[in-house]
């Protein structure tokens, strides 16, 4: 009797009932781990290839710092000159997202000795990868979850930013950090673990 509700039971379950859905590579996956830090005051700007990373409006640029070994990107204007403002972007390599669905973008931001909202992230398809094109192409701007005034020295993951309806093969992500040595907006914001994967 046990036998034969076994085997009744066991007629049921069908092959496919126990396949595994195939495991899709990241679209983007950056965590600074590969970039050179400097010490003290010495920044060393990120050069990774494929990114831009450029200040439109004075000298200074996202840079690498490490921490508890794990390395990020960080930007503050309260060490930029006296007098100046910054308008520095951290522009992803080109992606693309013609052949893929449901794309969802992720990543981390910390904030230390808060002093106003600095960044913003954005997305476009038409940036030609050079300083120059930041001012010309099209940006679309995302609404992540950032930390704010309260919320220092923690990792606050943005939530997943929907980019399914991007469909090109030059699709990519920028961060943009405005602040001023003037004004005194120059709370620090520190980058991680940027994701773009397929859901």
């Amino acid at each position: 009797m046990l036998a034969a509700t076994a085997g009744l039971l066991t007629s049921c379950v069908n092959e496919d009932d126990f396949d595994i859905p195939p495991v899709k590579e990241l679209i983007l996956a950056e965590g600074f781990e590969t970039t050179t830090t400097g010490s003290g005051s010495n920044e060393v700007p990120i050069a990774l290839e494929g990114w831009t990373n450029y200040n439109r409006t004075a000298t200074r640029k996202w840079h690498s710092r490490i921490f508890s070994d794990n390395k990020y990107a960080e930007f503050s204007s309260f060490y930029s000159d006296a007098g100046t403002n910054d308008e520095v972007w951290l522009i992803s390599p080109a992606m693309d997202l013609s052949s893929t669905a449901n794309e969802l973008f992720s990543f981390e931001t910390k904030i230390r000795f808060w002093a106003g909202a600095c960044l913003t992230v954005f997305v476009s398809e038409d940036f030609d990868g050079t300083p120059d094109g930041i001012a010309t192409a099209t940006w679309t701007e995302l609404n992540p979850t950032l930390p704010g005034s309260g919320q220092e020295d923690v990792f606050v993951n943005s939530g997943d930013l929907d980019l399914s309806s991007f469909n090109s093969s030059n699709v990519r992500v920028a961060f943009k950090y405005t602040g001023s040595k003037q004004t005194g907006v120059t709370t620090t914001y520190q980058l991680d673990n940027i994701k773009v994967f397929e859901n």
